[in-house]
C-alpha cells in the first residue's frame, strides 16, 4: 500500500510521540472528527426510504404504509354501505337503534303513514330496520341492519336500498340471516388468513362474486402536503386501458404552466393488467411543482379479486412549503416504495 508524502510526515510524528501525547492528540482528533458531523449542512429533501411500516388490508388487497398514517376509508359489500363506529357500549348501541326507530316513526310518508316498515330483531345485538327509502319513495324501501359486538364494543351498520314488496321483504330477511356470522372483528392492522373483504376494524368472510366497493384516502405523517387514494369496485363492464387522457385526476391547465409528463406506460400490479400516468406541473400564480400520479386497472369482469382499481398521489394546492420534495426523482421514489408494496391477499 503507498502513502502521501503528507500521511508519511503524519506516521512519522505519531511514532516520536510520547505515550500521553499520543492520548492528547486522539481525544482531539476524536472531539474534531464528532465536530464535523454534527454540523455538516444536512440535504433538505426527505428520503421515502420507510424504516418502519404498518401493513394494511384495505378490500381483499394489502398495502405497505409508514407507521402514523392515517387511513380514512368508506366500504360497501353486497350492495350496502357499511359503517363502522368504534367505543359503543351496549346501552349506546340500543340507544342509537331506539333513536333511529323513533325518527322513521315520526316522519310522514307521503302515503299516509310513517317512513317506518317493519322492526326486525334477528338477535339482541343485531337488529334490522325496514323503511321507505325516502317520503316520495313507492318502489323502494331502505334496509338497515345494525350489528353489534360487546367484547370489542364496535357497532356496525349496513344500509342498503332494495324493491319494496314483500317477497323481496322476506327474500331480504333471509339475507341478513344468513349474513349475521359473515362478519368478524378485526383489529386495524391485523392481516387476516382467511378469505374475505376487509372494512374498517371488520372482516366480510365472503369468497363470492357480490358488489364491492371502497374508497381509502391515506395521509401520510412525512408529508402532510401529499394525499394517496385508493379505490375499487367490482365491475361487470370493464373498459380497455388505453388512458388516452393527457391530463389525469382532476387537474386545471388554465392554473398551470410547464405541464410535464413524468411517465405514461402499461404496469401491471400481479395480475392486476394496468397503467400508469404521472404529470408534474407549475403553478403560474407561484412557481411551485404540483404532482399528480395515477395508476389504474380496468379490472376484469365480475371478479372480487381483480376489479376495478385506481391509486392515486397527489399534492395538495396552497401549500407555503415545495411538497417537501427536493426533486422528481425524491416524488418517484415515495411512489415506488407504495404502489410495489400493493398487492392482493394471500387466499383473499
Amino acid at each position: 500500500m503507498k502513502f502521501s508524502g503528507a500521511y508519511l510526515n503524519v506516521f512519522n510524528f505519531l511514532i516520536t510521540m510520547t505515550k500521553h501525547d499520543r492520548y492528547t492528540s486522539f481525544v482531539y482528533w476524536l472531539t474534531i472528527f464528532f465536530m464535523l458531523i454534527t454540523f455538516t449542512p444536512q440535504s433538505h429533501g426527505q428520503s421515502t426510504s420507510f424504516v418502519k411500516v404498518d401493513t394494511w388490508c384495505i378490500g381483499r388487497y394489502l398495502i405497505d404504509l409508514p407507521k402514523g398514517t392515517k387511513v380514512e376509508a368508506e366500504f360497501m359489500t353486497k350492495g350496502s354501505k357499511v359503517f363502522t363506529s368504534t367505543g359503543i357500549s351496549m346501552i349506546q348501541f340500543r340507544d342509537t337503534v331506539a333513536a333511529r326507530r323513533q325518527t322513521l316513526k315520526e316522519t310522514r310518508h307521503h302515503n299516509g303513514g310513517v317512513m317506518l316498515v317493519d322492526t326486525d330483531i334477528i338477535t339482541d345485538d343485531y337488529i334490522t330496520l325496514v323503511s321507505w327509502a325516502s317520503e316520495a319513495s313507492k318502489r323502494m324501501y331502505k334496509y338497515e341492519t345494525f350489528q353489534y359486538m360487546e367484547e370489542h364494543q364496535v357497532l356496525y351498520l349496513f344500509s342498503g336500498l332494495g324493491t319494496a314488496g314483500e317477497n323481496q321483504r322476506k327474500s331480504a330477511a333471509a339475507i341478513q340471516r344468513s349474513s349475521r356470522n359473515e362478519l368478524r372483528y378485526r383489529a386495524p392492522t391485523e392481516v387476516p388468513s382467511e378469505c374475505g373483504f376487509c372494512i374498517n376494524e371488520g372482516l366480510i368472510l365472503t369468497s363470492s362474486p357480490n358488489r364491492e366497493e371502497y374508497t381509502a384516502v391515506m395521509r401520510l405523517p412525512q408529508y402532510p402536503d401529499v394525499v394517496l387514494e385508493l379505490e375499487s369496485y367490482v365491475t361487470n363492464n370493464p373498459g380497455d386501458s388505453s388512458n388516452q387522457q393527457k391530463t389525469p385526476l382532476s387537474l386545471k391547465i388554465g392554473n398551470y404552466f410547464q405541464i410535464k409528463t413524468l411517465r405514461n406506460r402499461k404496469r401491471d400490479i400481479g395480475e392486476a393488467k394496468g397503467k400508469e400516468h404521472l404529470t408534474r406541473s407549475r403553478y403560474k400564480e407561484n412557481g411551485k411543482y404540483h404532482y399528480q400520479f395515477e395508476w389504474k386497472t380496468q379490472g376484469i369482469k365480475g371478479s372480487i379479486n381483480y376489479p376495478y382499481m385506481r391509486f392515486t398521489l397527489r399534492t395538495m394546492d396552497g401549500s407555503e412549503e415545495n411538497y417537501f420534495f427536493s426533486s422528481d426523482k425524491d416524488v418517484l421514489e415515495l411512489w415506488e416504495s407504495i404502489l410495489n408494496s400493493l398487492r392482493l391477499r394471500t387466499r383473499a
